[in-house]
């Protein structure tokens, strides 16, 4: 009994002995970290002497991690005095780290500390960051934030927040930022630019997201509170300033660090330093770890064998020798080529079978257009070709009055810029045209026509035109007018009080009793004017007004509206809402998607026989990867109104299965009437599209409402744009 009370008596005077003379402390600079941030940790184990000692220093936690990875599996050897950088989640809460230090007299100490992790606030980052095109090679495409189409890419052409950029194979681009980071985007690649912004103080905010392929990144040494990530499926690679490279290899993300350091955040829970010369491979792809040991479980981390390609590069051409020419691996970039000017680059050639109506008569129109640009000219020559009927006479060029069997007028232009800066001459498919806030005027377009569109921008001041012409052969030059409608617009930017004045007008040639109702008596709507003023509240945010006039094409009357509202972004929505009157019969947003359709259905309407009105207009744009669309509906407080909608579905790749687009357009002047959503006159179509080469050439079903029921139609063609 006595031994055994000794024995504890020993004990007790030990673990006081410990107490007194040995202890782990552990100081953080600060309790809190913000999202994805880092936060210096002082671990110190002193003797029973009071002198540093030797040991072995563990620890746990449940979310974050380490720069000092060791100290969560094997252990960290220290003596004295170590410090550790917390690396803080993609998420906020309350983190519990365990420190286990054991020395080597086999003494334990254990001590538990908490850290908050805060929101990171990005409100500071309120302008736009501009990077910009610095060079590229082969088939490029890029799809603006505020488009649904992909178009060719070209040379300091700037990129925005919200820009996508595909690559084919045997093609590249690189991406230059302010600061002079640069990202080279591989072949068989494509890239959303998810965040593009910079504060005030020069702080940039960047994130780039890998849908698929790899990008090489050379990332300046940033300012304090900058982020440049790049995120490749659950994936994020963080850096401030380094050399490193991303890439999706089988659904398996890839990082490859040549200098400085990568953090590697695992969703929202955990981080992983990665060092230079070394390759991290996580092996369970886009799936979520539950547990840090998983992790550690699944991520491989390998010797980095390659060098570090030159991100700057135009591949060398060889045209006296091309079977020489050998296309680069993804990341293995030439040295650069001294030469005055640089070689032509093709866009990607659509390629389509499809049908045309024109002055109605339809056409079937077999074309492929590649498209090339030379320093400030953008050209697309077009091999195009035209039957009435199927096995019919072939014909060459443009769908014309006068058709033409001289094969050289296969060889069409069917797109040509000119961008000098100050002066942009365009000529190609008509773009769809709104003019002041969209009032009388808002996404005029007809299908199928070309047209020449002039913007001329000197200081404040602002010029634009729309002049309806193409040119349907090139021997003999055959140049037609494609469409009735001429537009014009002028505008002073901060002329009144801060507000931007412009005036506005279209004008339709060619219009007639013909074209209105048969119970109309009245000429149609052939002219719109009007001036307007737009005041910025907030950052992409404003209030305006317009003032319109729409005159019949016999002059013999003429209508008056004025509209104000608000517009903005809110998220993925542009919305705009506001509130009109008219008088004397004016129609809002007369000019419109809808108006070449009523046009040739011979339903134009004319000025309303109300002689004063007032109504609202609500409606958004939305644009996500997956899904884009519109929906309006304005009218009078009365109850007549009109309903627009438009929407695009996108489903990706997955597996062998190529993917979807579907695409709807509604218009009814009678939404909702006697509870019915289609009616006689609803004019709405549903299009099923199946992508055969991505987008160049694609099949699909169309579904077309004729008023009491659908008609299914079969079409093939390049699903180029909507």
């Amino acid at each position: 009994m006595r031994k055994i009370f000794r024995m504890l008596i020993l004990a007790v005077f030990t673990l006081f002995a410990i107490s007194v003379f040995a202890e782990l402390k552990v100081n953080l600079q600060s309790d809190t970290v913000v999202i994805g941030g880092k936060l210096p940790i002082t671990v110190e184990v002193t003797g029973k002497d009071g002198k540093p000692a030797q040991y072995t220093l563990k620890a746990k936690l449940n979310l974050g991690g380490f720069d000092k990875p060791e100290v969560l599996t094997k252990g960290l050897t220290g003596n004295g005095k170590v410090v550790l950088n917390y690396l803080a989640p993609k998420r906020a809460g309350e983190i519990k780290i365990t420190f286990t230090a054991e020395t080597t007299d086999k003494s334990i100490f254990t001590q538990e500390v908490s850290i908050k992790v805060t929101e990171k606030d990005e409100s500071e980052f309120s302008e736009k960051l501009k990077a910009q095109i610095d060079s590229f090679r082969g088939s490029v495409a890029i799809k603006k934030s505020n488009k649904t189409t992909w178009e060719s890419i070209t040379k300091n052409m700037v990129i925005q927040e919200g820009d996508e950029i595909l690559t084919l194979e045997k093609s590249y681009v690189v991406v230059k930022f302010p600061d002079g980071s640069m990202t080279k985007i591989t072949e068989n690649t494509q890239v959303l630019f998810e965040k593009l912004r910079v504060s005030k103080e020069g702080k940039i905010l960047v994130s780039i997201v890998i849908q698929k392929g790899g990008t090489y990144n050379i990332v300046q040494k940033m300012m304090a509170g900058s982020s440049f990530e790049v995120k490749a499926g659950s994936v994020t690679a963080g850096v401030r300033g380094t050399e490193f490279g991303v890439e999706i290899i089988n659904d398996k993300p890839v990082i490859k660090v040549w200098s400085g350091e990568v953090f590697a955040f695992f969703g929202n829970d955990f981080v992983l330093p990665i060092t230079a010369g070394q390759t991290l491979i996580y092996q369970l792809g886009t799936e979520l770890v539950q547990d840090i040991s998983q992790l550690f479980d699944s991520t491989t981390l390998e010797p980095l064998k390659e060098i570090m390609p030159e991100i700057e590069k135009l591949f060398e051409e060889t045209p006296e020798e091309p079977e020489e020419e050998k296309p680069s691996r993804t990341g293995e970039i030439q040295q650069p080529q001294s030469q005055p000017e640089p070689q032509p680059k093709a866009y990607i050639p659509p390629l389509g079978v499809e049908t045309a109506i024109k002055n109605n008569q339809k056409y079937i129109v077999y074309s492929i257009s590649p498209e090339f640009t030379i320093g400030p000219i953008t050209l697309g020559i077009g091999l195009t070709a035209y039957a009435t009927e199927v096995g019919g006479t072939l014909y060459y060029g443009i769908p014309s009055e006068n058709p033409s069997t001289d094969i050289i007028n296969m060889i069409t232009i069917n797109h040509v810029a000119l961008n000098l800066g100050n002066f942009y001459l365009r000529y190609g498919n008509m773009p769809p045209i709104s003019l002041g806030m969209g009032f009388s005027v808002r996404d005029y377009f007809k299908p199928y026509a070309k047209s020449f569109d002039i913007k001329i921008a000197f200081g404040s001041f602002a010029l634009f035109l729309h002049i309806p012409y193409e040119l349907t052969k090139l021997w003999m030059p055959e140049i037609v007018q494609s469409d009735s409608v001429f537009a014009g617009e002028m505008e002073v930017k901060s002329a009144v009080l801060g507000m931007d004045l412009g005036i506005a007008a279209l004008y339709d040639t060619d219009v007639t009793n013909e074209n209105t109702k048969p119970t109309v008596d009245d000429t149609p709507i052939n002219l719109s004017l009007s001036a307007f003023l737009r005041y910025p509240l907030l950052n992409n945010f404003y209030f305006g007004l317009e003032f319109g006039s729409q005159w019949l094409a016999d002059m013999s009357k003429f209508g008056i509206g004025a509209f104000g509202g608000l517009s903005g972004k809110i998220g993925i929505a542009d919305i705009i809402v506001g509130g009109y009157g008219t008088w004397n019969g004016f129609r809002p947003f007369h000019f419109g998607r809808i108006y070449t359709i009523q046009k040739s259905k011979n339903e134009l309407p004319t000025l309303d026989n109300v002689q004063t009105s007032f109504g609202f207009l609500a409606g958004l744009n939305f644009y996500h990867d997956i899904a884009t669309g519109r929906f309006y509906i304005y009218g009078n407080f009365s109850g007549d109104m009109d309903a627009l909608g438009e929407f695009r579905i996108t489903i990706p790749q997955i597996g062998a299965v190529a993917g979807l687009f579907i695409y709807g357009y509604y218009f009814d002047q009678t939404p909702f009437s006697n509870g019915e959503f289609f009616d006689s006159d609803t004019i709405s179509f549903l299009r099923i599209t199946y992508p055969i080469m991505e987008r160049n050439l694609a099949a699909g079903i169309v579904y077309n409402w004729d008023g009491t029921k659908w008609m299914q139609s079969v079409y093939i063609g390049s699903e180029i744009n909507w």
